[in-house]
């Protein structure tokens, strides 16, 4: 141990730039699949701005209960062939279970052009946990 303070204490430069390298790229990777946001502020995008929300459950989830207005995309279809071109400047939401799907779907996203994408924090499990409503149709 006397031996690893010794070498911090030495090479405190390099190892600060290490720990600052490693910090960006974990800012970076939780990013890379969109922003992550609030319900409140997907709520906003959607209803202000215009955006889409894309909820990536099955179809029995999303029957089972959906955010009004939400466009179910199943994980074995493909994203972009939900959305239109014309799409692509405005807010696309993505919401799924919990929010670890949003994240590879963004990445598609991206690939394909969207540059506006959000990840909606906690998925349903966080919108429902905020008592935000859910329909049935």
């Amino acid at each position: 141990m006397d031996t690893f303070l010794l070498f911090l204490t030495q090479n405190y430069l390099a190892v600060t730039i290490l720990l600052i390298a490693i910090l960006a790229l974990l800012m970076h990777e939780t990013r890379r699949g969109g922003e992550k946001i609030e319900p409140s502020v997907a709520t906003n995008l959607v209803n202000k701005q215009g955006g889409t929300l894309i909820d990536l459950r099955t179809k029995s989830e999303f029957d089972s209960g959906h955010i009004s207005g939400s466009l179910n995309c199943e994980p074995s279809l493909e994203i972009g062939d939900v959305l239109s071109s014309k799409e692509k400047e405005n807010p696309i939401v993505l919401v799924c279970q919990n929010g670890s799907a949003s994240k590879h779907a963004g990445l598609k996203l991206k690939k394909l052009g969207f540059s506006k994408t959000y990840i909606m924090q906690s998925g349903i499990m966080g919108w429902k946990g905020q008592g935000l409503p859910l329909v049935k149709e």
